[in-house]
């Protein structure tokens, strides 16, 4: 799998990165455990959880995934080799919502505890939390680092102006500030004015000043849970706009060009931009983690990546 560096970390992460929400709920542990084998056995570094994972799921209460991977580095003996994310901010169990530096601390001494490692990669601040100064919550962050528990600090789910206004904290503080961006996108775009809420979206103004700071973009549910491939799912309606039946036109014809699928083509679509997104990607069993993997044989053609760009142009200009 091929290596990109993470913003302006100088490190060399995967290309594509596993997302682990279903890990030790409605995946069992034998069943992660898998996925994660095939991820690294095709030459996959990149693991990203969060500490409420999966608060979401009826099975859940939160920190089911970082258990399970802490569990699966152990038997393993992987950890070492891999780069590993997770998140603070959503709140689960007894664990309080938001971003005051008491939960950021507390909570990486919890996810470090239940991923049984001694540092974390990547720490993301995985929603905004308007209520508390983005200066406490910087300051946190880069005591963990000071501390030597983490590497790096994300954002995850923030608005563009949030961003900058964290990066002139940081500047004049003399901190780091957030790494890179966790944020949902997919190759459809989303109606005008369609609410994800607590979830953000890649847009235009998003990816301008990411690629201006040299901050790298990783899309969260870039394959909306099927809906490309599968008949029994729809497209979900905040993505049924005025070009989504152009762009899926043009989506599907490059498909047949390739002899592919549709979500092979739109994670190599992502990993083609310059400068490239980097996918968080997941799989429910090894079928689907052999499919997706098979993004990485895909190789798209300047004119092919031109007519997925351009699809829907004239109805909606809106690059994502």
């Amino acid at each position: 799998m091929k290596k990109i560096q993470l913003s302006q970390t100088g490190v060399e992460v995967s290309c594509l990165a596993l997302g682990t929400l279903r890990f030790g709920t409605r995946n069992t542990y034998d069943e992660a455990a898998r996925l994660m084998d095939m991820y690294v056995e095709a030459g996959g570094n990149f693991i990203d959880t969060a500490n409420a994972y999966d608060r979401w799921c009826s099975q859940g209460k939160g920190g089911e995934s970082e258990v399970t991977i802490g569990r699966w580095l152990r038997e393993r003996g992987l950890r070492d080799r891999l780069f590993i994310a997770t998140k603070v901010g959503f709140g689960y169990q007894d664990v309080a919502d938001g971003l005051a530096a008491a939960t950021i601390i507390s909570e990486c001494e919890n996810s470090l505890r239940k991923l049984g490692t001694d540092r974390i990669d990547l720490f993301y601040a995985h929603k905004d939390d308007p209520n508390i100064p983005l200066e406490e919550t910087l300051s946190a962050f880069n005591k963990l680092i000071a501390d030597g528990k983490i590497r790096f600090f994300g954002a995850s789910n923030y608005l563009p102006w949030r961003l900058a206004d964290a990066d002139a904290i940081a500047a004049r503080k003399g901190w780091q500030s957030f790494a890179c961006v966790e944020q949902r996108g997919t190759y459809l775009r989303p109606n005008p004015g369609a609410n994800f809420s607590p979830q953000q979206i890649i847009d235009r103004n998003l990816m301008t000043y990411c690629d201006a700071r040299g901050k790298t973009i990783l899309p969260y549910t870039p394959l909306l849970r099927g809906a490309y491939i599968r008949s029994d799912r729809p497209i979900p309606s905040p993505y049924r706009g005025p070009d989504t039946d152009l762009r899926l036109a043009v989506l599907h014809e490059v498909t047949r060009e390739l002899g592919a699928n549709a979500n092979q083509v739109v994670l190599a679509w992502m990993m083609y931009r310059q400068p490239p997104f980097l996918p968080v990607f997941s799989a429910r069993n090894p079928k689907q983690m052999q499919e997706n993997l098979g993004a990485l044989d895909i190789t798209l053609s300047a004119e092919q990546i031109e007519r997925l760009d351009r699809a829907g142009n004239c109805v909606n200009d809106e690059p994502v």
